[in-house]
């Protein structure tokens, strides 16, 4: 259960770009991003727990060694948190909180979740990110 800011957005004064730069979306995945501009920001239900959208145009076209590096750690850890169900589109998603560890950089109490989206040849990607 997330009470207060949960360390992740939270509900206050808040913005997308500044809360999930590149080096922490990194630490997360465990791939490089390019840098990407917020170009749309849906709030979702509040309450305790919560999740929010952030629609993302990178500054480039992600490049293919970023989604050799996917496909490379999808073959060597099955718990990577990266999904593809036709080597075109690429889905991260992980959790932590509540007994589930936190991934390098974040604390385990922040009960986030983390989601993003991307495909191969395409600008925009999507980052779903909460609280449970």
């Amino acid at each position: 259960m997330c009470l207060g800011s949960c360390g992740i957005g939270g509900r206050g004064d808040f913005s997308p770009e500044s809360e999930y730069p590149t080096d922490r979306i990194e630490r997360i995945t465990k791939v490089r991003v390019p840098e990407y501009k917020v170009t749309k920001f849906v709030h979702g239900p509040s309450g305790i727990d919560f999740s929010d959208t952030i629609y993302i145009d990178f500054e480039s076209v992600p490049s293919e060694e970023l989604f050799e590096k996917i496909d490379e750690l999808m073959a060597t850890n099955e718990n990577s948190g990266w999904y593809t169900d036709d080597s075109t589109h690429y889905s991260f998603h992980t959790y932590w909180g509540n007994g589930s560890p936190a991934p390098e950089g974040e604390k385990e109490e922040d009960d986030g979740i983390f989601d993003l989206k991307i495909t191969k040849g395409e600008k925009a990607g999507v980052i779903i990110f909460g609280c449970w």
